[in-house]
């Protein structure tokens, strides 16, 4: 048994460790790669999900509506008040099947688009109309 000690490459050494760390750095950047595209592809089967989901909801409200705005079209008539009333009501009846046919025209990202649009075009009353939207739903959740 001789008392030498191991002869010791240090190039060796330092290749191989670089090696392993290479490796090894590879195979965790490939899983969190496949994890990634894992994720983006939920992602996109939950948002085509929702986006059906709201698409229906869009349509059963242009439906309602509808529905309201005819039920309010044959019932101005009866309304006391007089002639201004009458108009008055059939006007709004008039706007219900207006927002209901834009509803019907109209997904999701059209919408968004347009209020970016009338938030550009009237920024002030877009503020304006956004705080008292918060202030209003932040009172009925106390």
């Amino acid at each position: 048994m001789s008392r030498d000690p191991m002869p010791f490459d240090e190039n060796d050494f330092t290749k191989k460790t670089t090696q392993n760390l290479k490796t090894g750095f590879n195979e965790v950047k490939d899983q969190v790669s496949d994890l990634t595209s894992k994720a983006k592809e939920k992602a996109g089967q939950v948002a085509d999900t929702v986006s059906e989901k709201l698409g229906q909801q869009r349509g059963t409200a242009a439906e309602t509506l509808d529905r309201a705005a005819s039920t309010i079209h044959d019932k101005a008539e009866s309304i006391p008040g007089g002639p201004k009333v009458v108009d008055f009501t059939h006007s709004l009846a008039d706007g219900m099947q207006s927002t209901a046919s834009y509803l019907r025209d109209h997904d999701f990202n059209d919408m968004g688009k347009d209020v970016m649009n009338i938030c550009r075009r009237y920024p002030t009353q877009s503020l304006v109309a956004a705080l008292a939207l918060g202030f209003l739903l932040g009172r009925t959740r106390r």
